[in-house]
């Protein structure tokens, strides 16, 4: 037996229609099984397609779904609140395709001149948090029981409700209770509603990866542990529209969320690899920041944080397995991880801003386009690569034993053969040499020489040192590199390009002389070492604000003052010719320029290698100088 409302809505659809909604005879209406009727005056066609009536379509979804709808050929009636907040929309349609209305959400007269003439409606309002003119209460029920009424009355075709994940009216998030009770609200005087639970959303207004990135977002109370399937905004508007073309959606409820569950933090750390920038968010406990958070709320005019935003982050997201999803709509979704650079390369620095992302997508594409010559070298690759796997032990133990008998002999570095699918090309001794003294001379013993993926370069600088006066004292080595054979000396540190900061923290600001010679001439093995450099270097002993202290005192400030404001680590990088353009940009801080001096690797090389430096010394200078 049907309910009372819908028995009220099958047997008086004439009368209602009769009495409040009065269309013209040129209206376009919309039939149960969702083929549009056009009723036809005078031998004059009407304006072809929907008539759509979508509310809160100011806000991050409702650009997606308006977009579509006008460019269907759909007439979109964009009820709004401010003048300035709907400009965008009105370039979303042809001429006469979006048509706007001031209403008021507590004024049902004007809600029911927005839906009097459409044969669908879509209810996007909603509010992240209280003001002092509406409540959530406010937005979310009553707001939706006016909406909902006016549907009803005007008889209108299809009404499709976006609500929230874990809408619950027992939920201790008013947000979500309130989402919750307006469900049944919606359904209790419309029953065929369409309802739909987005999960958080992202896209280019969202309130997901822009809170992320963002310099003033560093407040949180869960540790960013709360959990969610984040869903992209244009695939919601693309579900929003297939519901309008797809009868058998009504009075049915989805569920719409990503493929992939993430916590925010997770989240947090996609959105700093893709800035090159370090967040950091300070937790502080429930009990304090919810009451901080609330008057803040109150007594502020602007967005900061809410109460039950605090609340919202102690929740993970709840999937109703009842519920329909994209798969019944034919949608596939996508990952957050495949759209970070497209939403978030604004919040670059100049240095990194034309760098392209480092996705799991882009690496596939890159295996797609490889020739069948290549995968077959590919295989032969890996084939050696497992192969010369059971020799690196006896490598290893060669290397040590050479070391051990060494003691203040001449180190060499016949001990560790070049293992080419590890990028290996030793310079050769006079090369090594040549570097190594550049890099020792003014090298102070309190100040730190780091060698990074260069350990012929290492070597020689053993070597040197071990050939100076016992009693001198001498600057301290470090040795950055992947090839574990290299333990056998105590400087080694073990790194991977990939994680460019995940070193000791003593090395943290502590260095002052580089050679660099990152083991790959790709964007990304360059990007990652220049990273490693930032994080080493050391900074200047006078800080900012030392500086400007001692400049505003009576005495002029010395030369050591200035030189110590003015200092930079000594940088030498040797890299391939063609990636001369890159080189300047991530080192640009460092003042590094093309020398005219060319590396020589002791078994050759193929690629043509440039050596780049921050200063001029004995047998260089720049390249093109006279």
């Amino acid at each position: 037996m049907a309910s009372l409302p819908t028995a009220v809505r099958s047997t008086a659809p004439k009368l209602i229609r009769s009495t409040f909604q009065r269309r013209a005879v040129s209206d376009v209406h919309i039939t149960r099984t969702g083929k549009p009727i056009v009723r036809v005056a005078g031998g004059r066609s009407s304006l072809g397609g929907h008539t759509a009536t979508v509310f809160g379509a100011t806000g991050a979804l409702g650009r997606y779904i308006v977009n579509r709808l006008a460019r269907q050929g759909c007439t979109v009636v964009i009820p709004y609140r401010e003048e300035m907040a709907k400009r965008h929309l009105k370039v979303t349609g042809d001429l006469g395709r979006v048509v706007f209305i001031e209403y008021d959400l507590r004024n049902t007269q004007s809600i029911e001149e927005s839906v009097r003439h459409s044969d669908v409606v879509y209810n996007l309002v909603g509010r992240n948090y209280p003001t002092k003119n509406f409540s959530l209460e406010d937005v979310h029920i009553e707001g939706t029981e006016r909406i909902a009424e006016a549907v009803a009355k005007y008889d209108v075709d299809r009404f499709i409700h976006v609500s929230s994940y874990n809408a619950n009216p027992d939920s201790t998030s008013e947000f979500f209770s309130t989402k919750g009770r307006a469900e049944h609200v919606a359904r209790s005087i419309y029953p065929e509603t369409t309802i739909v639970r987005p999960a958080p959303m992202f896209g280019f207004e969202d309130n997901l990866l822009l809170k992320l990135a963002s310099v003033v977002n560093f407040v949180t109370s869960n540790h960013m542990k709360e959990r969610y399937w984040p869903v992209h905004v244009i695939e919601v508007g693309e579900a929003l529209e297939k519901m309008l073309y797809d009868d058998s959606t009504a009075a049915q409820t989805y569920e719409l969320y990503g493929p992939k569950n993430y916590s925010t933090a997770e989240i947090a750390e996609l959105v700093d690899r893709e800035i090159f920038k370090k967040r950091r968010h300070i937790n502080i406990p429930k009990p304090i920041l919810k009451p901080i958070a609330g008057l803040l709320n109150k007594f502020l005019w602007w967005d900061i944080m809410s109460a039950d935003e605090i609340e919202r982050e102690f929740h993970d997201q709840v999937i109703d397995e009842s519920a329909k999803t994209f798969k019944d709509l034919g949608i596939e979704p996508t990952d957050i991880s495949k759209w970070t650079y497209h939403y978030l390369q604004g919040f670059r620095s100049s240095t990194f801003y034309d760098l392209p992302p480092a996705t799991e997508k882009e690496k596939a594409e890159d295996k797609n386009v490889l020739s069948s010559s290549a995968l077959d070298a590919l295989k032969e690759f890996y084939a050696e690569r497992d192969a010369r796997a059971e020799q690196f032990a006896k490598l290893q133990q060669k290397a040590e034993e050479q070391h051990a008998a060494a003691g203040q002999q001449k180190l060499s570095m016949e001990a560790f053969t070049e293992d080419w699918n590890e990028s290996q090309f030793w310079y050769s001794d006079e090369c090594a040499s040549f570097l190594a003294k550049q890099l020792l001379k003014d090298a102070k013993p309190d100040e730190t020489i780091a060698v990074i993926s260069a350990p012929s370069v290492f070597v020689q600088l053993k070597n040197i040192l071990n050939a100076a006066d016992p009693s001198e004292p001498k600057p301290k080595l470090v040795l950055l590199e992947h090839d574990n054979r290299f333990a056998v000396f105590p400087e080694f540190v073990f790194y991977d390009f990939a994680q460019p900061t995940k070193l000791p923290a003593h090395l943290k600001s502590s260095v002052t002389h580089f050679i660099v010679d990152p083991p790959f001439l790709s964007q990304d093995c360059q990007t990652k070492a220049a990273m490693t450099v930032q994080w080493m270097s050391k900074k200047s002993s006078s800080s900012p604000s030392t500086v400007s202290s001692s400049s505003s005192s009576s005495s002029p400030p010395t030369e050591a003052t200035a030189a110590a404001a003015d200092f930079k680590p000594k940088l030498i990088v040797c890299t391939g010719e063609r990636m001369e353009t890159l080189v300047k940009k991530l080192y640009k801080s460092f003042g590094l320029f093309t020398t005219d001096y060319d590396p020589v690797h002791a078994r050759g090389l193929s690629n043509e290698f440039y050596c780049y430096a921050n200063f001029k010394g004995l047998g260089w200078k720049e390249r093109g100088d006279k």
